[in-house]
């Protein structure tokens, strides 16, 4: 009987990576892959004929007067109608023959497919499903160094597509948890060998193959995968700006088989400026005095820790990475004040 295992996340969510690994593990993910190119050197891992039916599908299910990028499904109002996606269930059929008729073992990837999991879980119910979720933070910097025009004129955009794929991913298992296993990415590649014994022991895979440290170096570049890391000013922002999306991560977390280290803390939802941040430092360093303790030693190390987030958020502001924030902050109050 053949088996389909589908491996999809949000785009940027390192889901090259983990089809090469699948790849090299033995399912055979497609022969006409989509080429690599300077945004993904080590390639897409993409069957081509999946890619361009669930892109045409997708458009197609858009609002044509929404704005937004609907090559990946997504508009500002989220308009995408999925019943759409039901006048092409003949088109799909014919393309999962197509696999079925000449291999046991076989699977495709695309991040596209995050938002048509429930089509293909009804044409496939037997199907596999590896789910991958990036940190929201490293996605957005991802996208924005792709420099394309889109984002750079809507540098809120990728945050918002980042919640909407995962919302569907996060349904998803939530409903199927016995098909899927989800990780996270940043997590994942200190425990392949994990991931393995999940896809042997949960899913009921034969995995003939094994990726050893050696063959997952040839596969990964550390180099070509970024993270901004969870200390970093612009974390700090958007858990002020926007808690919602830290929320949505840590949701999650909370599910997936392979969970990222991230904390979610108790400082979400202030609201503050950035501005405000040395401030709210220099708050905890009062409460300190007021409530009796050892202040000193504390004024030196706040200040201290005042310093270097003034210079990060100097930096930060000269960043691309800060016009994304501008956006959503200016989104944000756009959003607050039309309720008004």
């Amino acid at each position: 009987m053949s088996q389909p295992l589908i491996i999809t996340g949000m785009h940027r969510s390192g889901t090259s990576l983990l089809a090469s690994f699948v790849q090299a593990l033995g399912v055979n993910i497609g022969v006409n892959l989509y080429e690599a190119d300077v945004f993904n050197v080590k390639g897409y891992f993409e069957d081509v004929d999946f890619l361009e039916f669930q892109r045409g599908v997708l458009q197609k299910s858009c609002r044509c007067d929404d704005r937004g990028w609907i090559d990946w499904g997504w508009t500002e109002n989220e308009s995408l109608n999925k019943e759409i996606f039901y006048e092409y269930v003949e088109d799909a059929k014919t393309l999962i023959a197509s696999r079925n008729e000449s291999l046991s073992f076989w699977g495709w990837k695309d991040p596209r497919t995050c938002l048509m999991l429930d089509f293909w879980q009804g044409l496939l119910p037997n199907a596999r499903y590896l789910l991958v979720y990036r940190f929201p933070w490293d996605v957005a910097d991802s996208i924005l160094r792709l420099n394309a025009d889109i984002f750079n004129e809507h540098p809120d955009y990728p945050l918002r597509v980042w919640a909407f794929y995962n919302r569907n991913l996060l349904d998803f298992y939530r409903r199927h948890p016995e098909q899927c296993i989800l990780v996270n990415i940043n997590s994942l590649l200190s425990e392949t060998e994990v991931l393995r014994m999940l896809l042997e022991t949960k899913l009921n895979l034969n995995i003939t193959s094994s990726v050893n440290s050696e063959k997952l170096a040839q596969l990964y570049d550390g180099k070509l995968f970024n993270s901004l890391g969870n200390n970093h000013p612009v974390v700090e922002i958007l858990r002020r700006l926007a808690p919602e999306y830290l929320e949505l991560l840590a949701e999650l977390d909370s599910l997936a088989d392979i969970p990222s280290s991230f904390l979610l803390g108790d400082v979400g939802g202030l609201n503050l400026p950035v501005e405000g941040l040395p401030l709210m430092l220099h708050q905890q360093v009062l409460n300190s005095q007021r409530q009796g303790q050892n202040f000193s030693q504390q004024l030196q190390e706040k200040n201290q820790e005042i310093e270097r987030l003034q210079e990060e958020i100097k930096a930060t502001k000269m960043s691309k990475g800060w016009k994304f924030f501008e956006g959503l902050s200016k989104f944000k109050r756009f959003v607050a004040a039309s309720r008004v």
